[in-house]
């Protein structure tokens, strides 16, 4: 079943809408500027990094984030995306679904790992 977009926080369907919009300006505002992104290993620290980042491997990719469940934890809301784009799908699986932890902090995202989804639990 798919998840209610309107219960997530606000910042995160403003994420989800620049994602698929596309609209690079918007997403890196969702984020603080201390922000912190995990993406396969690495790690970018403030909203500079994260613009580089998101140009590249997100934009750059013509990334798509189709929600496929979420699950609300006190601290972070976690969404499972079917992700879509021009990237090298060597290796991962087909349909690829990412668990993507959002900590946000006074309306922005403070952080956000992005791991390959262990499925629908």
């Amino acid at each position: 079943m798919k998840p209610d977009l309107n219960l997530l926080p606000q910042v995160v369907q403003d994420f989800i809408a620049a994602t698929n919009k596309p609209d690079p300006d918007t997403y890196v505002d969702c984020f603080s500027q201390d922000a912190l992104v995990l993406d396969e290993g690495k790690e970018w620290a403030g909203k500079a990094a994260i613009k580089q980042w998101s140009a590249e491997y997100h934009f750059g990719a013509n990334i798509t984030l189709e929600p496929i469940q979420d699950k609300q934890h006190e601290e972070e809301a976690v969404v499972v995306f079917k992700v879509n784009g021009d990237f090298d799908k060597t290796g991962l699986p087909d349909p690829l679904y990412l668990d993507f932890y959002f900590q946000i902090r006074n309306d922005k995202i403070k952080q956000l790992a992005i791991l390959l989804s262990k499925g629908s639990e």
